[in-house]
């Protein structure tokens, strides 16, 4: 799978044994155990001579896919992927550890959470569910529905999908990616817009006339007998009331625009709900996009995370959640059962509450990398800027909150992360705050501009992104756009910083201190790595040890990644360590 994963180039495809197969053409995986189980039965119901197919029929075509990829990575334009293929096999081995190790889960901690989440929704729904009937009447809405919650906010409901499906251009493409929008003027948007919306009006709902508010009425046979069982009402579909349109326009009445367009109306995610929010002029407006956001978070949170964590808890009384390193296109983990790796971003996470140590008197010890991914692009880019700060301790984030804040949109040093990055992985829109900034950042790293210049052009003349440890990056269908761009630019210039920084930096660290930790005969076990930190659950009696050996671990990384890969060590990189009772009351060292 890891052979696969890392000659697809970033190009998603199917990695199971099945399909590589029939794929390379070898000795085919055979179906009896699934027929078998399809008919209710189980593995010890096969005979000895059905088993011994089954299993020889897996061993030989593992082995004659293998066989298949060593000659593919021995081809000159692949050789730079061994070394990459070799860091995940050895990483895959540790991961296993991890998971095996488990995470201790404090269960009457997580169910205040869950409590208070619990309290927190109610409140959420009761506000939303009177703010709906102030906006659209007496109009039934579920705020689950994109198609109905686009209603509400953008004022106008879409009546002919087919039409709207059509001209928006709404799809995927061979590829699973969604189609770009076409480009209309303004005045073709809205003859596009009235053919296929009607404007929203509050509605007040009315006793049905022809059912009389009971939602159905009896057939009558033909002796004059009516039917036992009763017809649904067509006059208001079963529901006992109809809806009276009034004057009134319904809804937040935010202007819709093209690039927001989609399958049930427009688009109401988590990240344009938020970018609504920065452009909100009222404060209502605010509170009820704010609320639909955290709502929907709060139901993530209890159901991803809260049952997840409960579900996922063994006989042993741990959590061992599952790693997966041949998912995302660059290399990054992500993980299952459940998905810690996508966790809230910072460390303000309530959940985090219930992680605690197994070691009685124990802590969590936790090692994060220092601006790990700004680091490593000013590497990759020579970008003296970039070196001439972190040389001199500049704080990039408290620089982007002044500059937010100076243009019209208080922000502070925290809140202002989400938007300090944004320009190096490609982000070009926002609210006119930010779009200030983004240009300050564009002439300020010119050093990192130039480079995603030249990722581009490689992207375009060659198809294919070769970073700087080797790993590579297909785009068959890179094109140079008249706006000088290429398609695919966000992946272009995102791939090489996050899998150089996350896909081997990172898992190079964590091979490092895992292997010392076990040199050093520690009780203490590595539990969990997240992005570019690494979690330590610690022994009482080996805190300090930990707090020596754990920084060094990760720091010598930079030196290994010189070895394996040849990565320049243009920027030194930095870890920051911290220690508490639990994942999230954590104290910083310094």
């Amino acid at each position: 799978m890891i052979n696969q994963y890392v000659l697809n180039r970033g190009v998603r495809g199917s990695l199971g044994l099945k399909y590589l197969a029939e794929h390379y053409d070898v000795t085919r995986k055979t179906d009896v155990l699934q027929e078998a189980l399809g008919k209710g039965l189980n593995w010890c119901d096969l005979d000895r001579a059905t088993r011994y197919e089954y299993l020889s029929s897996d061993v030989r075509a593992t082995a004659e896919i293998y066989r298949e990829q060593m000659s593919l990575f021995e081809k000159e334009d692949s050789l730079s992927l061994v070394s990459i293929r070799d860091l995940m096999a050895e990483f895959c081995s540790v991961l296993t550890d991890i998971e095996r190790a488990g995470m201790a889960v404090d269960l009457s901690v997580l169910d205040k959470v869950d409590e208070d989440y619990a309290k927190e929704e109610e409140e959420l729904r009761s506000y939303l569910t009177r703010q709906v009937r102030e906006l659209m009447g007496d109009l039934d809405v579920n705020l689950s529905s994109p198609e109905q919650l686009s209603q509400v906010i953008y004022s106008c409901q879409l009546v002919d999908k087919g039409i709207w499906k059509t001209a928006m251009n709404i799809g995927v493409d061979h590829r699973g990616k969604p189609l770009r929008r076409p480009r209309m003027s303004a005045v073709t948007f809205r003859t596009v817009l009235s053919q296929c919306f009607k404007r929203s009006k509050k509605v007040k709902s009315l006793q049905c006339p022809a059912c009389r508010g009971r939602m159905h009425y009896y057939r009558t046979k033909k002796n004059g007998e009516d039917f036992k069982k009763p017809t649904a009402c067509p006059g208001c579909l079963g529901k006992g009331y109809i809806y009276k349109e009034l004057e009134h326009r319904a809804g937040l009445n935010i202007k819709p625009a093209i690039s927001l367009a989609s399958a049930g109306g427009f688009k109401t995610d988590k990240l344009t709900l938020n970018a609504l929010l920065e452009k909100s002029s009222t404060l209502e407006t605010r509170r009820f996009l704010e609320s639909v956001v955290r709502l929907s978070a709060i139901e993530t949170y209890r159901a991803s995370f809260i049952e997840g964590i409960k579900k996922g808890i063994k006989s042993d009384g741990l959590l061992h959640a599952s790693f997966n390193q041949c998912v995302t296109a660059t290399g990054r983990l992500s993980s299952s059962n459940p998905n810690l790796q996508n966790m809230p971003k910072g460390k303000s996470f309530p959940v985090r509450r219930a992680f605690v140590s197994r070691f009685t008197g124990g802590s969590l010890i936790e090692i994060d990398y220092s601006q790990l991914e700004f680091r490593v692009a000013g590497i990759l880019s020579h970008d003296p800027v970039i070196k001439r700060e972190i040389e001199e301790g500049f704080d990039v984030h408290a620089y982007t909150a002044h500059v937010l804040t100076t243009n019209g949109e208080a922000t502070e040093r925290g809140p202002a992360k989400a938007s300090t990055f944004r320009p190096l992985y490609g982000g070009t829109q926002g609210s006119p705050a930010q779009m200030v900034y983004f240009q300050e950042f564009f002439n300020k790293y010119r050093g990192v501009f130039s480079w995603h210049d030249r990722l581009q052009t490689e992207a375009v003349t060659s198809k294919r992104v070769v970073t700087a440890t080797g790993r590579q990056f297909d785009f068959p269908d890179c094109q140079r756009q008249q706006n000088g761009n290429t398609s695919y630019k966000t992946q272009i210039v995102n791939y090489p910083v996050q899998s150089v920084a996350t896909a081997e930096i990172v898992p190079i660290g964590v091979i490092l201190l895992y292997r010392k930790i076990k040199e050093l005969g520690l009780q203490s076990v590595v539990v969990n790595t997240v992005h570019d930190s690494v979690l330590i659950d610690t022994h009482p009696e080996e805190a300090d040890i930990i707090k020596l050996i754990g920084p060094k671990c990760l720091l010598n990384a930079q030196d290994e990644a010189l070895k394996r890969f040849g990565l320049d060590m243009y920027i030194p990189l930095d870890v920051e360590i911290s220690q508490g009772k639990n994942w999230l009351e954590q104290e910083e060292f310094t």
